[in-house]
């Protein structure tokens, strides 16, 4: 009782705004019907047959635009925790249209190990594990980053590629044979790292190995969204 009178207060003093466009809304971690409508992707995306041939498909919950963008930068690079609260609602939408449940390992794209302790957080942790931990997902943290590669934003397609080459490994006394794999990361622009933690994986022997993003620009794959798709 007394925490609901609490958070109506606070909510008269200090109220929410939608992260895109900064219209008033009724709660902490809502975004404003319009602005949530041209967010939403939930689409599998085109990319390049010698990315496909280690990795398909690949889901985009997002658009990597605007209101997504702004809030996936101020959790990685300001530290922002607070942005996890408008990343939250968007994962409802995700569960209309695909099902996961068939995965055997959902596998975080790694940071290296400087950067991880520069930063204290694995990004990709924090935007996925509250919707893994909510189905009871298989969540398998076993993939290295042994290379410090450049930021990939500042790079042309085919430096993407050379700077991530040999870049992952495969922790110690980890199997993934015969596994259905499911790559996790924030935002997918190329393909490129996906790409290159996918080949690790099946070179290991996974069976199979798709993606799921938080935000992309690249285009869509599919005209429509399949109804409850199962990967296999």
């Amino acid at each position: 009782m007394l925490n609901n009178i609490y958070q109506a207060i606070m909510q008269f003093l200090f109220p929410s705004h939608c992260p895109s466009c900064n219209a008033y809304v009724e709660q902490k971690g809502m975004w404003c019907p319009s602005c949530l409508e041209e967010i939403i992707r939930n689409e599998n995306l085109a990319y390049d047959e010698d990315i496909r041939q280690y990795i398909s498909p690949i889901i985009a919950i997002g658009k990597y635009d605007k209101g997504l963008k702004n809030l996936i930068h101020e959790l990685k690079y300001q530290n922002k925790f607070a942005t996890l609260a408008y990343l939250k609602p968007l994962f409802s939408y995700l569960d209309e249209d695909w099902d996961f449940s068939t995965y055997d390992m959902i596998i975080p794209v790694p940071l290296h190990k400087n950067k991880f302790k520069k930063r204290g957080f694995n990004q990709v942790e924090k935007i996925f594990k509250p919707w893994i931990d909510k189905h009871h997902f298989n969540y398998c943290d076993i993939l290295e980053r042994t290379k410090q590669t450049k930021s990939q934003y500042q790079l042309l397609r085919h430096e993407r590629q050379e700077n991530l080459a040999n870049a992952f490994t495969l922790k110690d006394y980890v199997d993934v044979k015969n596994r259905k794999c499911l790559l996790i990361d924030d935002i997918f622009t190329t393909g490129s790292t996906l790409k290159n933690c996918a080949m690790v994986l099946k070179n290991h022997g996974a069976k199979t190995v798709s993606g799921l993003v938080l935000a992309s620009q690249a285009n869509i794959n599919l005209p429509t969204k399949p109804s409850k798709e199962v990967f296999f």
